[in-house]
């Protein structure tokens, strides 16, 4: 029997998904840099809860930050204000000899 090419066991749920409260979407003075700064993002759900996601800074104004992060297997993301958000290290991993 050959191998199937695909998803191989159960997929993530998308319907547990639940949007963070967010703010409504800047304009004008927006910096969308080359390459995205690694961050934490502290976001709030609807139900009251608070959770730190480990993510990146796709743009940001003065005040606000567009962060993306993975959830249930999907890039998600949200304008947050910029007082959520602290840098966040990305450690290198070591290269292999060829």
């Amino acid at each position: 029997m050959a191998e199937r090419p695909g998803w191989h066991g159960i997929p993530p749920s998308a319907d547990r998904y639940v949007a963070p409260l967010q703010l409504e979407a800047p304009t004008g003075d927006i910096t969308e840099p080359a390459r995205s700064p690694a961050l934490w993002v502290e976001l709030d759900y609807p139900d009251g809860t608070r959770r730190t996601m480990k993510g990146f800074a796709m743009a940001w104004t003065a005040t606000t930050v567009r962060a993306q992060w993975i959830e249930y297997s999907r890039a998600r993301e949200a304008w947050v204000d910029a007082a959520r958000c602290r840098r966040r290290t990305l450690t290198p991993r070591p290269t292999h000899p060829a």
